[in-house]
């Protein structure tokens, strides 16, 4: 299973391009980059900074689906993503609302190998990572016991520490996959 943000697609990218195509001053999209943290911070205060450097007032599902148009996969992750479903079964676990993050999953092309049903959306199940329980459903509706599951992620307190929490084994990347690393990753797993 896979996180979906900064992990299968590149939302910092996507959220550093919506800045420049609103904020032509360097330094009002470096503070906002900073309050982002990583789509950590906090919303109403990047919310607000946003709309004190002249940007267009925002709400924060409106912001998250300008970043959600803007997401993008590696062309060759999407094959290999597809090769692998062919010998195992996987699916995605994000946190966020489910148009953000569906408006992703089609965005990036991924809607093309991962059915909707095998898409779990903190939103629409009503709990999101760390907690074991979004985790747990993931893999009761993939039939596949959590101590034979991966989970691949970027953010340790989310994706490592509530994949362990659910028995299953949590691995969390550096850098946003694409072919050739989930081809590195899969053989470091021993799933090549």
């Amino acid at each position: 299973m896979f996180d979906l943000d900064n992990t299968l697609v590149d939302r910092d990218r996507a959220f550093n391009d919506c800045l420049c195509a609103e904020f032509p001053d360097p330094v009002a999209r470096e503070e906002l980059c900073r309050l982002d943290q990583w789509e950590r911070g906090d919303r109403a205060i990047l919310l607000h900074a946003w709309k004190s450097h002249g940007g267009t007032p925002l709400t924060n599902l409106e912001l998250g689906s300008r970043i959600a148009e803007r997401v993008q996969s590696d062309s060759g992750l999407l094959e290999s993503l597809s090769m692998l479903r062919a010998k195992f079964k996987a699916g995605i676990v994000t946190n966020g609302s489910s148009q953000v993050q569906r408006g992703k999953i089609r965005t990036s092309g991924l809607a093309g190998v991962f059915p909707p049903d095998e898409c779990w959306v903190s939103e629409e199940v009503g709990v999101g990572k760390p907690h074991p329980a979004i985790f747990l459903m993931a893999a009761k509706s993939l039939a596949v016991a959590p101590e034979r599951c991966l989970f691949v992620g970027d953010y340790w307190p989310h994706d490592g520490v509530g994949a362990q929490a659910a028995g299953m084994r949590g691995r969390i990347v550096d850098q946003v996959m694409n072919a050739e690393r989930l081809a590195a990753l899969l053989q470091e797993e021993g799933l090549r």
